[in-house]
């Protein structure tokens, strides 16, 4: 059809991709409430937190600067620090910042997700215009938008992982004309990458693997030959993650932040194993998002994994059996993804974050759904390809469109914690002590706020794991006051005896489990 000439999907392209940066940019301009809230997510506002402490002097830290913390991932947190650097540590305008920030990382990954897209599509089909389609596909996914803008590491993490991948087949394609340089190149963005966020070490194992085997087996370069090659970038990825490593065992005692083990807590085998399925089928069909409350149903379950295992399928074969290049990029992104799939799906815990803890295999998954259907159609109506795939990419974008618009009615998409930061804000003098189990945004608005959960405090952390709870903890601590969700009030309610020194010493003072708050107040 003339309408869909690549001029004119380009154009739309580029529309879509310019709406998708204004969408991201809109709270810098909707006001105070929706910058504070539309984006920003509890997790968020912990590492801001520490970014603001680290600007103004206090170093990592949380509660005022009083407790250090590594419960972050490094990389984000310091890019985070420079608009606080700038203010003064001002906590409002220096949100702008965070969103600007996030918005270019999130821009920059326009890029490398297309080239991935290029490389591995090239072999089935050049037309340029497709790789741009799927980067559209990723790009105004409405739950990859919110996770990139979340005040995390998600989106910078992302780009990392793409733009690795993609210097990674860039240095194979190289073959012999690789440089020192360019393999030095790729052994600092892996180690940027593993910086942007610990868990790259499930993408950076099986890379050098891959890479091995294809000097090995694919190549039949000498051992020596190819421990020359993979040593020193791999030496120089260990080089610029070692300062975080080594500060997190010598001052925390282990490599593994404590948001790492603190989160882990929740986990259990195959805890998350009902909701795996519907997390990848959304990021292999982002335009397709599940309400959560179907997502454990069985119908859902069976549905959503037998299409994401018959893409897969399909996509890995028509990849690997074309014997370019890509198949060893593609063999790496895979490995990764199912190594996050059952860490996450059927380890760790926190089933709540694993939509965003996939995220960056999403490009993978957009990737897989979008050659499968090209590989189908063209073996079905080789005549009608470009029309059909085009108009159903386009489709898929204007229901993409549609979800982010929806976000906004009927107004500020609320946050979920700014009923209790309101009432600290109402209630509680700034220099009085509190504590909380959530004290992502509660700790960015009230400074002497003391976290429970161990997500940020290892001195909490210590606590669940030595005593199982916390309760003797905030016995000792300076907390007047300990306001959250309506699940707090139960400390006092709660008749169990290890309860009762606690409710000795605090007493109800909001029980509203309408708003979602509850407050007690020392007394003793």
């Amino acid at each position: 059809m003339a309408i869909f000439t690549d001029k004119n999907i380009f154009r739309v392209v580029i529309a879509l991709l310019v709406f998708g940066t204004l969408y991201r940019l809109y709270p810098i301009f909707a006001g105070e409430d929706a910058m504070a809230q539309f984006f920003m997510t509890e997790d968020g506002y912990l590492m801001l937190t520490i970014a603001r402490n680290m600007a103004i002097g206090l170093g990592m830290s949380v509660s005022d600067g009083t407790i250090p913390s590594n419960g972050v991932q490094p990389l984000a947190t310091f890019l985070f620090a420079i608009p606080y650097v700038l203010t003064g540590g001002d906590k409002v305008s220096s949100l702008v910042g965070v969103h600007l920030i996030s918005a270019v990382i999130a821009a920059l990954g326009i890029f490398s997700v297309r080239a991935l897209a290029r490389m591995v599509l090239a072999p089935l089909d050049p037309r340029p215009i497709w790789p741009w389609l799927i980067t559209c596909l990723w790009y105004l996914g409405p739950l990859l938008v919110l996770h990139s803008m979340n005040g995390l590491e998600t989106g910078l993490y992302t780009l990392m992982v793409t733009l690795t991948l993609v210097l990674f087949g860039n240095l194979l394609s190289k073959g012999d004309a690789a440089s020192f340089g360019d393999r030095m190149l790729f052994g600092a963005a892996c180690g940027v990458t593993f910086l942007a966020r610990n868990d790259a070490v499930f993408l950076l194992v099986p890379l050098f693997l891959i890479w091995a085997g294809y000097g090995l087996i694919a190549r039949r370069d000498s051992f020596a030959r190819v421990a020359g090659h993979l040593i020193p970038p791999g030496v120089l990825s260990l080089v610029i993650a070692s300062p975080w490593l080594i500060n997190n065992y010598i001052n925390f005692g282990s490599i593994v932040p404590v948001s790492g083990t603190a989160q882990a807590l929740s986990g259990g085998l195959a805890k998350n194993a009902t909701i795996l399925p519907s997390k990848l089928f959304e990021h292999m069909f982002p335009m397709l998002p599940i309400p959560e409350s179907m997502e454990p149903s069985t119908p859902v379950i069976v549905v959503s994994l037998a299409v994401v295992f018959a893409v897969s399928a399909i996509f890995l074969f028509g990849v690997l059996r074309r014997g370019s290049i890509a198949r060893h990029v593609v063999a790496t992104y895979t490995a990764f993804a199912v190594i996050m799939s059952v860490y996450y799906g059927l380890y760790f815990g926190a089933g709540w974050f694993l939509s965003r803890y996939l995220a960056p295999v999403a490009p993978l998954l957009i990737i897989a759904m979008f050659y499968t259907a090209l590989l189908i159609t063209t073996r079905i109506t080789p005549k009608l390809v470009g029309g059909l795939m085009t108009g159903a990419a386009l489709a898929s974008l204007a229901l993409s469109t549609a979800l982010l618009i929806r976000y906004h009615v009927p107004g500020v998409k609320e946050q979920g914690h700014f009923q209790v930061v309101d009432w600290v804000d109402e209630n509680i003098e700034p220099e009085t002590w509190l504590g909380a189990v959530q004290t992502g945004t509660l700790g960015y608005w009230h400074d002497r706020t003391i976290n429970l959960d161990g997500k940020v405090n290892p001195a909490a952390l210590n606590a669940l794991l030595t005593e199982g709870n916390v309760l003797n903890y905030v016995l000792e601590s300076p907390a007047q006051y300990l306001v959250d969700w309506w699940g707090i009030v139960t400390w006092i309610t709660d008749p169990k005896p290890e309860h009762d020194a606690l409710r000795a010493e605090f007493e109800v003072l909001v029980d509203d489990p309408e708003r979602n708050l509850g407050a007690l107040k020392r007394t003793q």
